[in-house]
């Protein structure tokens, strides 16, 4: 090394510690605001989730809900189809009974119809 280069490398040394100062003096400050913007993002993130959390929650109570009052409403169908069952037989049983009491009324008109009304002279007396 020659006379030159060593009276230049304190002044090297001393530049590239200037120039990296200024380079940390630069990237820290972003470096910190990229760190605050991170947790500003989680802490929304977080704050999100627990909402997201508590519909979910709530969607699960209300579907079990629609669950049971699915369940009642089927039951109370099963219900009506039985009492419609019934109630169809026992309109066919009286519709049945309304038929045997119409045959002997049919058979009466038709023998009152056949039957010829005899003539009643009144100008005779």
């Amino acid at each position: 090394m020659n006379e030159m280069e060593i009276l230049e490398d304190p002044q090297r040394v001393t530049r590239w510690l200037a120039e990296g100062q200024q380079m940390l003096d630069r990237v820290i400050p972003t470096l910190i605001g990229e760190r605050d913007h991170l947790r500003q993002t989680l802490h929304a993130t977080e704050h999100e989730c627990e909402r997201l959390r508590g519909e979910l929650g709530e969607a699960r109570r209300d579907l079990g809900e629609a669950r049971r009052d699915l369940g009642a409403l089927q039951s109370e169908i099963e219900k009506l189809r039985g009492e419609r069952v019934v109630m169809a037989e026992a309109f066919g049983g009286a519709v049945d009974l309304l038929g045997q009491l119409q045959r002997p009324l049919n058979e009466i008109a038709r023998r009152l119809h056949a039957a010829q009304p005899t003539q009643v002279d009144t100008s005779a007396a």
